[in-house]
């Protein structure tokens, strides 16, 4: 039944290179509220002391978990996601897409131990569920899981046939030696021994002829299809030609997927979880599988107050909201309001890790690196990622894509889906269409792949105006304020007639992050680079600090973004949408107005106070009397400045 897929020196450069296959999730639970007072003598009741320990100060704080832990140790924190599962209704199919390590795996085992005819009181005495409904007895089942992360590169169908197979083999031949009662078989070890063609449709209709229901759980079901998905390394492909996803797609349907889907017709399975972080499904697993609802959006990953109860369970003392947020960024999986942000679970981990000063491994971004090495400087796909696509996103703040568009590839092309389900893009609360950057892990990654494109571009800029970066830096520490702006307004303009027409213009929160933390341009360390504004919690900031060059003062700004579109608009209240011509048109007289014309065209703008949208003239924008520097974009063609009361922090 064993196959080599390639010969043996390979298997570590293979298991290297899809790193994403090899790692599971850290942990998952999170806080449950215990509000059972009784002191009874009982294991159970110790465990629930414990839980509620969770919630202040511990005398005796908690241990980090380790990989794979199984949480046995009453020393080891945990979260507990359990109480979502009594929201479950007693049947359902449903696909759980989260970004690697985000807690998918450890979800599932706790599904399957709240679902397993065999396990009365697990659930009560070690994950913490309070009060179970009195029904819950009629919503158990056998429980039949399966793997996929062991299946990477194959060269052949056959061999990638022989290796499912033997991996579907594993897993049923441990299901009926546990279930060997409720199955009726005497001697359960030698029951598949026969090597029959279809054992999965053999246990099926065992399991159907006994009249048992199943819950059918299947972790990570995309890594079968991620070795013909990310190109495997050059060494290994040199004259070697590795099975298609069309291919591995069409085994998967019939040795799997059919066999399942038939079995959930029949009423024999009646509760399906798959787990994956890519779009790959299968044809027969997209007409099988929905997404999982609102509800169970936040069954992975941290909310905040999780977070915070987490840390200090195994800290003993509280962290810092702020500090939590900076670090992890944040995830939101619906745009619908009722759903709550989360945070990575493995970077709160590493932010833990860091302040009990261990040491934290993390591959967590790794899919997304190997993700991030497919994108060619620009696609011949429309609408597919690139790394103009990925400076556009952080110029314009985000990127347009359409929820639940289906696979994250067209062909080879990498759609910008596949960098969401990665773990770089969050969605936005009430749009259904919006994509923006989740967390610096990921946002560290982009910058090193578009900082040398980006600083190509602004090179040709800098030669037509004769004037360095740098030197403008520098003439700004001088009090030569207009260099610098005169370079920035040209970087604007550029990438404005590089984005019209697109649903999002760039705005001077994206430019400075693409421009002042931009590490080869600024020929600068990390600590030079000011803040990035385009993260939470300072994604809708209107301040940065920028750090000078020759010196550590700090040089404090308001930045105000004027859209293209909203000037068109109050020249055209009655109409909707501006074609592209209509928007060169009037960027190109942007770019050649003078200051006092520019600041007295008007802008259509929402008001907050009046609740409606309102006409003011742009160069209303300026505040008077303010501490900070105000810098204005107008229309993607120019930049403002004026001077603020106190701008310039020196440090000694």
């Amino acid at each position: 039944m064993s196959m080599p897929i390639v010969n043996p020196e390979d298997h570590q450069a293979l298991a290297d290179r899809v790193k994403t296959t090899v790692e599971k999730p850290r942990f998952l639970f999170v806080l449950s509220e215990d509000e059972d007072e009784d002191e009874r003598d009982c294991e159970h009741q110790r465990r629930a002391k414990r839980r509620r320990t969770l919630g202040f100060v511990s005398s005796n704080p908690l241990s980090l978990p380790r990989a794979e832990d199984d949480f046995s140790d009453s020393q080891t924190a945990f979260v507990d996601k359990t109480r979502v599962l009594f929201q479950l209704p007693k049947q359902f199919r449903y696909i759980l897409l989260r970004p690697p390590s985000f807690g998918k795996t450890a979800f599932l085992s706790a599904m399957t131990q709240f679902y397993d005819v065999h396990g009365d009181g697990v659930l009560e005495d070690y994950f913490g569920a309070s009060e179970p409904p009195a029904d819950r007895g009629r919503s158990q089942h056998l429980c039949l899981c399966f793997k996929f992360w062991t299946l990477g590169y194959h060269l052949d169908s056959e061999g990638f046939a022989k290796r499912l197979r033997t991996e579907l083999f594993i897993s049923l031949n441990s299901f009926v030696v546990k279930y060997a009662r409720e199955l009726g078989l005497s001697q359960p070890h030698r029951y598949l021994a026969s090597g029959g063609t279809e054992p999965l449709k053999t246990v099926l209709d065992l399991v159907k002829s006994r009249g048992e229901t199943l819950f059918v759980g299947v972790d990570d079901y995309d890594n079968a299809l991620l070795g013909a998905t990310i190109p495997p390394p050059a060494e290994l492909a040199t004259e070697k030609t590795f099975i298609t996803r069309e291919e591995i797609s069409r085994i998967l349907d019939l040795q799997f997927w059919s066999p399942i889907k038939l079995a959930c017709e029949d009423g024999v399975v009646s509760k399906l979880f798959v787990t994956g972080t890519l779009d790959l499904q299968t044809p027969v697993l997209r007409t099988l599988v929905v997404p999982v609802p609102n509800y169970l959006h936040s069954c992975c990953g941290f909310t905040e107050e999780e977070a915070l109860n987490f840390g200090e369970s195994i800290l003993g003392y509280p962290l810092a909201a702020i500090d939590l947020t900076t670090r992890c960024g944040g995830y939101l999986f619906s745009p619908e309001e009722e759903c709550d942000r989360v945070l990575h679970p493995q970077l709160v981990i590493n932010h833990i890790s860091a302040l009990c000063s261990q040491w934290s491994k993390s591959r967590a971004f790794d899919m997304l690196t190997s993700v991030l090495d497919l994108l060619p400087v620009e696609s011949g796909v429309s609408d597919a990622a690139s790394l103009n696509g990925l400076v556009e996103l952080i110029a314009n703040g985000g990127i347009v894509d359409v929820e639940d568009r289906g696979p994250d590839f067209d062909g080879n092309a990498v759609l910008w889906g596949a960098l969401y389900h990665a773990g770089a893009l969050t969605r936005v609360h009430g749009s259904k269409s919006t994509l923006r950057l989740a967390n610096p892990e990921a946002l560290s990654l982009i910058h090193s792949r578009i900082d040398p494109l980006v600083r190509r571009r602004v090179t040709v800029l800098e030669e037509a105006g004769r004037k360095r970066f740098l030197d403008t830096l520098t003439d700004y520490e001088l009090d030569q304020h207009q260099t610098l702006l005169d370079l920035l307004c040209k970087i604007l303009a550029d990438q404005t007639r590089r984005s019209l027409g697109k649903a999002r213009e760039p705005t001077l929160r994206g430019l400075v992050e693409l421009i002042m933390r931009n590490s080869p341009l600024v020929s600068c360390g990390p600590s030079k680079l000011p803040e990035s504004t385009i993260l939470p919690p300072a994604d809708d900031a209107t301040h940065v600090r920028v750090v000078g060059v020759h010196t550590d003062h700090v040089y404090r700004w308001e930045i105000k973004t004027l859209t293209l579109r909203g000037i068109w608009q109050a020249v055209n209240p009655n109409e909707t949408e501006p074609s592209i011509e209509a928007l060169r048109q009037l960027h190109e007289e942007l770019c050649r107005d003078e200051e006092e014309k520019v600041l007295a065209r008007l802008y259509r703008v929402w008001s907050d106070s009046l609740q409606r949208m309102e006409t003011r003239l742009v160069g209303s924008f300026f505040e008077p009397e303010v501490e900070y520097a105000q810098i204005i974009a107008v229309g993607g063609a120019r930049i403002l400045r004026r001077a603020g009361f106190a701008e310039l922090i020196v440090v000694p």
